[in-house]
């Protein structure tokens, strides 16, 4: 196949356009890392709720135990938008500005906790509470940020949101990992290879409708469909690979990952030539195979 190129990009020659690859784990633990300390910090105000209380104080540990509560309603707030804004860090594609603003959101609640806590918890007075409020506030904002821009707008050219794409290429990644996952329990050289190959095959793929939305139509039932597919076909032979070799079952693996891999081929040159048809029927074709083959 000739090398074909979009926007100055050669089809040997796409990469991952600076996207990190997508970690799960590692995405829920960094927003929570950064949010630990609002989490932590209010504990003590539990205590001290629980010793106001059994001191016979209702008013003052009711007004500890409420600002306690709202400190973790304002963590969660934060922690979940700083995940969002750590998406759009890892995505060329934001989302719209409907999205809430978490982060904001969380440094207000904080703010009405901290005032709570003062002013009938601790028993200061009205207005040096309303400025502790505002000084929380405040230190959430400068600590944490401003929640990102959510100015992309819809994609009526493609005829799809930019929640849709993001969608789509958050599923692919997971059915991404899930066969590395899958091919970690293989032990067969020739199939690992074979799979990492797939693999980065796919990136590639996900990495040219991040670039140009456009191509979703196109990569649509390959990135869902036949994807999810490869998925299934791939821990299917992992958990019966480990009971022992099997030759019958190794041939059917391999002639399925041969086809795979000359479908993400095609997949990758017709979406950047723009053309659809002909790939349908191969997608069609392997789906058929998919069901065929006793893997």
């Amino acid at each position: 196949m000739s090398q074909l190129k979009r926007g100055g990009a050669k089809q040997g020659e796409l990469k991952r356009g600076g996207a990190k690859r997508y970690d799960p784990d590692k995405a829920r633990q960094l927003p929570g890392a950064r949010a630990f300390l609002l989490y932590l910090l209010p504990m003590p105000m539990l205590f001290v709720a629980l010793w106001r209380m059994l001191g016979g104080n209702t008013s003052s540990a009711l007004g500890f135990a409420l600002c306690f509560a709202l400190c973790m309603v304002a963590a969660t707030l934060v922690r979940n938008g700083l995940s969002i804004e750590q998406e759009a860090k890892r995505r060329k594609i934001v989302r719209r500005s409907s999205t809430v603003p978490y982060k904001l959101i969380g440094a207000g609640v904080l703010g009405g906790a901290i005032f709570i806590g003062a002013a009938l918890g601790a028993k200061i007075a009205f207005f040096s509470s309303v400025l502790l409020g505002i000084a929380a506030a405040v230190g959430a904002v400068f600590t944490y940020g401003t929640d990102p821009s959510r100015n992309a707008p819809d994609m009526p050219a493609v005829g799809v949101t930019s929640e849709e794409v993001l969608e789509i290429l958050n599923e692919a990644d997971e059915k991404i990992v899930a066969i590395e996952a899958a091919r970690d329990r293989i032990h067969n050289v020739e199939m690992k290879d074979r799979l990492k190959n797939i693999v980065k095959g796919v990136r590639e793929i996900t990495d040219i409708v991040e670039d140009d939305p456009r191509d979703l139509r196109r990569a649509r039932k390959f990135l869902r469909t036949y994807l999810d597919g490869a998925q299934r076909v791939t821990e299917g032979y992992a958990d019966t690979h480990k009971y022992g070799d099997n030759g019958e079952l190794e041939d059917n693996f391999r002639n399925v990952l041969e086809t795979i891999e000359n479908v993400i081929e095609e997949q990758k040159g017709k979406l950047l030539e723009n053309n659809l048809t002909e790939l349908d029927v191969q997608i069609e074709v392997l789906q058929m195979q998919l069901e065929k083959e006793g893997v």
